[in-house]
């Protein structure tokens, strides 16, 4: 069980690598893509409504049943079959709504939906930045506490031989061998739960970035520039109304409320002209080709009630974005809040963590160096090394916590152009 653990299966080299496994195979960033080319399109269609609209027919018919006409007269005249055994008529229609609010309108609420999909998207990137560096971070972390948790079998195995030792030399007890053996356990069973931990913590950065199998940072990557390579794919904001996820939300205020002026539009009135020709190889009564043109003005004067419970519904559209433009600014004062002073908290703790485990070190040192002359005893050791292990682990959790904790302050006010 000293064995390193095993190598994950893929590793990502840097930052920015990590990103270009993002854009090609991350779900959640492909998804929020396709949001802004949703939005786009729905824009298309928007302008639809403005435009003329061009169709065209073709039919045939051919009579089963028909009628010789004949004129009565000396000699009798014929008329010909009625109706026409064999009828080809090809036409075409073209519709435009002129005149149309409504529909002119809506094109300036699909240009505002499509920024906030914009900047729903860069708040998703800002999300799986994020996302991406605590795992890579927390994969670090796990991979050093799986190395001290060998180390701390190592100075276990170190200790049993102590007591071993002692014991064969007349000056120790089974107890102290007893002891001693169930630290070696103790360490053992926190090899186990380690390595497994590092397991899910690679499994969780795969997928994190996409893939399916488990992915590790490499094991020589400086957290200083890690962190310097963050921070330039995501630029900060100063303010708190310039993150993406405020503007979102002040801009959907925005959408809600022109959704009102739409359904006051319900009773605009509306201008259409439209044109048909058509042509046709056989006619009764008239000319083979036709043409129209005619010009419809609407005026819809009661739709059963619809526009006001459109009206009524948009209305309470716009307090429910005015409420969550009040939550999103509230959730990014506190946020940044936070995460600035959890740079201090945990920096202070990290020093805090590293006095406590360069004094279990002393501690450690003196009382294996008294066990071994004969002072102290078994218990002592056992309680020493404990401590240490556990210094050890917090130490190296903090420093991580530490990088982690500075990502997390460019991050939170930041905007990612990935």
């Amino acid at each position: 069980m000293l064995a390193s653990p095993p190598e994950a299966t893929r590793i990502v080299a840097s930052w920015e690598e990590a990103l270009d496994w993002i854009r090609a195979q991350s779900p959640d960033y492909s998804s929020s893509s396709q949001s802004v080319a949703r939005a786009e399109a729905q824009k298309r269609v928007a302008l639809a409504a403005v435009l003329p609209v061009l169709t065209g027919q073709a039919s045939y018919v051919h009579q089963f049943s028909t009628l010789n006409l004949v004129l009565p007269t000396t000699p009798p005249v014929p008329l010909g079959e009625s109706p026409a055994p064999d009828v080809l008529t090809l036409g075409a229609s073209l519709a435009w709504s002129v005149v149309n609010p409504r529909g002119l309108y809506g094109l300036g609420t699909a240009d505002r939906k499509i920024e906030v999909e914009r900047l729903s998207f860069a708040d998703r990137r800002k999300v799986i930045a994020q996302a991406v560096v605590d795992a890579m971070l927390a994969t670090l972390a796990a991979n050093r506490v799986a190395e001290l948790n060998r180390v701390g079998l190592r100075s276990a195995l170190e200790r049993l031989a102590l007591t071993q030792t002692r014991l064969q030399y007349g000056q120790g007890t089974a107890l102290d061998v007893d002891r001693a053996e169930q630290d070696v356990e103790a360490s053992r069973a926190l090899i186990i739960a380690g390595d497994e931990a590092l397991r899910r913590s690679r499994e969780a950065l795969g997928a994190a970035l996409g893939s399916p199998v488990e992915v590790a940072p490499p094991g020589d990557l400086e957290l200083a520039r890690f962190e310097m390579a963050v921070a330039k794919t995501c630029r900060l904001n100063d303010a708190i109304e310039q993150r993406p996820d405020v503007r979102a939300a002040r801009l959907r205020v925005e959408v809600a409320e022109r959704g009102v002026r739409d359904a006051e539009l319900l009773v605009a009135p509306y201008l259409t002209v439209s044109s048909q020709a058509s042509y046709a190889t056989q006619a009764v009564l008239g000319p083979n080709a036709l043409w129209s043109v005619q010009g419809l003005i609407t005026v819809p004067f009661y739709d059963g009630g619809a526009r006001y419970g459109a009206l009524r519904d948009v209305r309470a559209a716009v307090e429910q974005a005015r409420a969550a433009l009040v939550s999103a600014r509230l959730d990014a004062v506190v946020a940044s809040a936070r995460a600035y002073r959890a740079v201090g908290v945990l920096e202070s703790s990290r020093d805090v963590a590293r006095q406590q485990r360069d004094l279990s070190q002393r501690i450690d040192l003196r009382t294996r160096d008294g066990y071994a002359h004969g002072l102290g005893t078994s218990l002592d050791l056992v309680t020493s090394a404990q401590a240490l292990r556990q210094a050890e682990v917090n130490l190296a959790l903090l420093e991580f916590q530490v990088a982690q904790a500075h990502a997390d302050a460019v991050l939170t006010n930041a905007e990612c152009t990935f």
